[in-house]
């Protein structure tokens, strides 16, 4: 669900970037596919936009080439668990891109309700990413009443910015 306000951000395409270090490009789409599951598009009347209408694959490129590397380790410990976890947690033989958004989500949130700590806390780690990205757009922050509103959308968000890369 494009919505007008949104058209002057560079157009949302899946990340560019891939490094052995810093999450191979398929780690990196794996990435925004989970984002897009935690915050699909139309899902509140006040927030029309959703992971897909917004340049996040520039972000997480961004993100992920300059992030220290071990905060980029921890993430890709947590893709690999979350893609391969749904043969245990919902007993089913198959990905978590094999199944569809409504057992994503019960996928997110039965890893919310474990026991161990670590594995709890990871749904609220892709929270943490998706939020970095998505309320650092201008038109975001407006829409969820965030103050004060950034002037410029930032370097990964802005068309002539992603052109140059």
């Amino acid at each position: 669900m494009s919505s007008a306000p949104l058209e002057s951000l560079a157009a949302p395409a899946p990340p560019a970037g891939s490094h052995a270090l810093r999450l191979f490009n398929f780690e990196r789409r794996w990435l925004l596919a989970i984002i897009c599951t935690i915050l699909p598009s139309g899902s509140a009347e006040r927030l029309p936009w959703g992971a897909t209408d917004a340049p996040l694959g520039s972000f997480l490129d961004d993100l992920l080439d300059s992030a220290p590397l071990k905060f980029v380790a921890g993430v890709r410990a947590c893709v690999w668990l979350v893609v391969l976890s749904p043969p245990l947690l919902l007993g089913r033989f198959t990905t978590f891109f094999g199944l569809n958004a409504a057992d994503r989500l019960l996928v997110l949130e039965r890893l919310k309700q474990n026991p161990i700590y670590v594995v709890r806390e990871m749904p609220l780690m892709f929270k943490m990413i998706v939020c970095l990205g998505f309320c650092g757009l201008p038109q975001v922050q407006h829409a969820l009443g965030i103050h004060p509103i950034d002037a410029t959308p930032p370097a990964w968000a802005r068309p002539e910015e992603r052109s140059l890369r």
